[in-house]
């Protein structure tokens, strides 16, 4: 459905991922991140790409340690993976619970800081997977602080802890025609309807090579009330990812296609020994 706005045109979102927390028009960035997630991905092919690299379901247990409020490991547990889905936002984890049941899964997602991850959910796992660019906000998600690269090595460190030998790790990180802009990439959505809400979305984000930092201001407006979002990241090119995941051990570090990603994704093996 469809309605005129100033000119444009305004599509009416029906997801009840979307809508169920806008209720109240107050979004916060878990919201911000529903709204991302429904605008950038196509869901079904993007799960369909993640679960034909994953491969069979029986035997593989796969940790994804940036669930965010959901996607996509709900979608891998209702297809028969033995999920478990951490994340350091109380904010994301209500979105994931909240979608979790819409959608009838059993999971109980854990809330952990990377620096801690093992020891909170475990070891032994197949597959660790961080996606959505998380690492590039390693240490710097909740508390806006200034980049520190050692979060990251820290956050790898413990990915790699958490897999049994011979495990996968799957990172997804900023397209590298992304990374390569100088001047501020501006994106406009068109309008849309949230249920009783019309809803509009911008974003602005910025590389600073020389600091290695990348900056991402978000202004949604609901109604007629204004919020934004700012969030500051690490600045992270292919060959320091490629690095930095070797460095923290593991092997045959390479970019890998997964139809449907929105982002570049790199995997690695944990050593057998």
């Amino acid at each position: 459905m469809t309605s005129q706005l100033g000119g444009r045109k305004a599509v009416r979102i029906t997801d009840a991922r979307v809508v169920s927390r806008l209720g109240d028009g107050k979004p916060d960035i878990g919201t911000l991140w529903e709204l991302c997630v429904y605008l950038e991905w196509d869901r079904k092919k993007t799960v369909d790409g993640i679960a034909d690299w994953l491969g069979p379901q029986a035997g593989q247990r796969v940790l994804d340690c940036a669930c965010g409020s959901g996607f996509p490991g709900i979608d891998l547990i209702l297809r028969g993976y033995n999920v478990t889905c951490s994340d350091g936002s109380p904010d994301m984890l209500d979105h994931f619970r909240d979608n979790a049941l819409l959608l009838g899964a059993t999971v109980d997602p854990v809330l952990a800081q990377w620096a801690e991850l093992s020891s909170r959910v475990g070891t032994g796992y197949d597959v660790v997977m961080c996606r959505g660019a998380s690492l590039a906000y390693a240490g710097t998600w909740d508390d806006d602080a200034e980049p520190d690269r050692e979060a990251v090595d820290a956050a790898l460190q413990q990915f790699v802890a958490c897999l049994r030998p011979g495990g996968r790790c799957y990172i997804d990180i900023t397209r590298a025609e992304d990374y390569a802009h100088i001047d501020p990439q501006r994106s406009t959505y068109p309008p849309f309807w949230i249920g009783e809400h019309l809803v509009e979305l911008e974003e602005e984000v910025t590389n600073y090579h020389d600091r290695q930092l990348r900056e991402w201001y978000s202004r949604i407006m609901v109604d007629d009330r204004a919020c934004e979002f700012f969030r500051r990241s690490h600045a992270l090119s292919h060959p320091q990812i490629v690095a930095l995941m070797t460095n923290a051990g593991l092997e045959q570090v390479r970019r890998e296609y997964v139809a449907g990603e929105s982002y570049d994704v790199f995997v690695g093996t944990k050593p057998m020994t």
